[in-house]
């Protein structure tokens, strides 16, 4: 087994790295996303699963372990509802740039959806 000792160079370098790829991938999110739909996210007229969950009462960890899921059963609501995809968006996860479904904070698909996954019934009133 090969062990590495600690270089602070190394170490410089990497966390330089790291704050670049970070700032980058911010840029290009704003870049993607556009002035519109990122105006709408910030004033709460699109909401991300994730942001949905915390505005539901979630905590950081169940958000991080659940929103993929629950995101994949809400997707499929809207699908079924709409017959259409819903509005992609980008946004960043672990420094980078990742593309995300949008929804209206009323649409409701997030309700059927979010009640169809039994992680996260709980958090949705029948």
């Amino acid at each position: 087994m090969t062990t590495t000792t600690y270089n602070p160079a190394r170490a410089a370098r990497i966390a330089a790295f790291r704050a670049l790829r970070a700032r980058i991938a911010r840029a290009v999110v704003r870049f993607r996303n556009g002035a519109q739909v990122t105006a709408a996210i910030a004033s709460g007229a699109l909401v991300t699963i994730g942001a949905h969950l915390t505005n539901l009462g979630a905590d950081e960890d169940f958000r991080r372990r659940y929103a993929s899921h629950a995101g994949k059963r809400v997707k499929a609501a809207y699908l079924a509802l709409t017959g259409v995809d819903p509005q992609q968006i980008w946004t960043i996860k672990h420094d980078r740039a990742i593309q995300v479904c949008a929804y209206a904070p009323t649409d409701p698909a997030l309700n059927c959806g979010l009640r169809a996954y039994t992680r996260t019934a709980h958090l949705v009133a029948a």
